[in-house]
């Protein structure tokens, strides 16, 4: 169970009950913390994915993106990338696969048999 806080959460929505019931529809549990204004959203990682998807509004893309930073990143294998294009360069892959150019260049070595 991921949980992700939304600071000033019913200052930043224009009408927090949408929120909430969307957040109820796909499972998610949106809960207020203690007496402050921040709120606290929590749910599985599949159920986080189908709310983001229901917010394409402006007014809440905030919360996308609170959701995004906490989401797992997928994890992208560097010899399936070089396999799909062998002529990728260093600076491709690491953007592909958001990893280290040393990570990326063994990558490469490996690949050609070096």
């Amino acid at each position: 169970m991921l949980s992700i806080t939304l600071n000033s959460f019913v200052h930043r929505v224009p009408d927090k009950s949408v929120v909430l019931a969307l957040a109820a529809q796909h499972g998610c549990q949106l809960k207020r913390i203690r007496r402050s204004r921040h709120w606290s959203l929590s749910g599985e990682e599949k159920q986080l994915r189908s709310l983001m998807a229901h917010f394409d509004d402006e007014a809440h893309q905030w919360i996308v993106k609170a959701i995004t930073l906490v989401l797992p990143k997928p994890t992208v294998s560097l010899a399936e990338l070089l396999e799909k294009d062998p002529s990728m360069t260093v600076n491709q892959l690491v953007l592909a696969a958001d990893c280290s150019l040393t990570e990326a260049r063994q990558a490469i070595d490996e690949h050609e048999g070096f």
